[in-house]
């Protein structure tokens, strides 16, 4: 199904009357292909909506230190027809594409990093166009275009936007490294230095939540790790520096959200496994334990459908004994939805907004 923004874009099919295009971060996988004529790439920072699109990859495997080794950012791409898909965090390239048309993400930081992308890789004389909702700060969105071209607003319909600007000079190469931030923690008498690139969650911060969950993990623990929705890697960079013996996989959907983790790993003398995957869909590799913050508890409208496949998921790839650890917003269900697949589930701390759980496969 269309998402919204992609329907103001299919209302405006005219616009894309020629080769040269390069859309980012589409929001569902089916608006490329109203344009299956024209030769496009196609920028996925989210690997749902990439393998979505691509049809073949359930999950992608990564090196750590392959990933900060890229010259382009790909961590992977495929060809579909005249389409070609990138998966990455960015995209660097000698090519100059005539437009450009960006899917307006959530936080305005990571708005700003893809502006300031886009403008490196247009064509002078070329125009970037932004799509998005209105609730979702299109509205707002035209100050910032502005500071790479005149802006004018092409259309409005379904609660949507579509601005286009015209590039008239040219913008220097794009630099991920000036978007990256760093900050320490200290957890349990452990530090850490973490990076983290906008539109990564709790981005420059550490999450109280995520805070709560280290504080309150075993020392314990054996085996094979997965931290799942890694985020910039910081629960799993800290058990690592505090239990080397463990084996640590990092999982995430976002591109973005791997590479801060490979470059927290390489800030805290580390190297690890990565994972570009929707969830656990497509993941086989069993672990001894499960660690997450995971991100489908962020208000009353949580898919509950989503939770309920992430948490049979967690058990299928658990042995007799494994655990999940997580730590959720208070005031959801979990223990009646862990309760559903676990044998046994346990609080290991509560505060006024977080809580931290134990789930064990008997």
């Amino acid at each position: 199904m269309l998402s919204a923004p992609s329907q103001l874009l299919e209302r405006n099919i005219d616009l894309f009357d020629e080769d040269g295009w390069l859309v980012i971060n589409p929001a569902d996988a089916y608006f490329t292909d109203r344009l299956s004529n024209l030769a496009i790439d196609v920028l996925h920072q989210y690997f749902d909506i990439y393998a979505e699109s691509v049809r073949v990859i359930p999950c992608t495997i990564l090196d750590s230190r392959d990933i900060l080794d890229t010259q382009t950012g790909i961590f992977s791409e495929q060809k579909v027809g005249k389409h070609q898909h990138f998966f990455a965090p960015f995209l660097t390239t000698s090519r100059r594409y005539r437009n450009i048309v960006i899917y307006l993400p959530k936080a305005k930081a990571h708005y700003a990093m893809l502006i300031t992308m886009a403008a490196a890789l247009v064509q002078k004389g070329g125009c970037v166009y932004v799509v998005g909702e209105n609730k979702g700060g299109i509205k707002s969105a035209s100050k910032l275009l502005a500071s790479i071209g005149e802006v004018d607003k092409v259309d409005s319909a379904r609660h949507c936007s579509l601005l286009k600007c015209e590039v008239t000079q040219s913008h220097p190469d794009f630099d991920i490294k000036q978007f990256l931030r760093y900050f320490d923690i200290n957890i349990n008498d452990q530090e850490a230095t973490i990076a983290s690139l906008p539109g990564v969650f709790s981005h420059e911060e550490l999450d109280d939540g995520t805070q709560l969950l280290l504080e309150k993990l075993p020392s314990s623990l054996r085996g094979s790790v997965l931290d799942f929705a890694c985020g910039a890697g910081i629960i799993g960079c800290l058990l690592k520096k505090q239990l080397p013996h463990l084996d640590i996989s990092y999982l995430d959907v976002s591109a973005l959200a791997l590479y801060s983790t490979a470059q927290t790993l390489t800030e805290n003398g580390l190297t690890g496994t990565l994972m570009a995957a929707n969830g656990l869909h497509g993941v086989d590799e069993r672990f001894n334990y499960i660690v997450t913050n995971p991100p489908f508890h962020t208000g009353i409208k949580t898919d509950y459908t989503v939770t309920k496949r992430f948490i049979a998921d967690a058990a299928r790839l658990l042995p007799p004994g494994g655990d999940l650890h997580m730590v959720a917003n208070r005031f959801l269900p979990y223990p009646g939805l862990l309760g559903e697949v676990f044998e046994r589930v346990q609080t290991l701390a509560q505060t006024t907004r977080f809580t931290v759980y134990q789930a064990v496969k008997s």
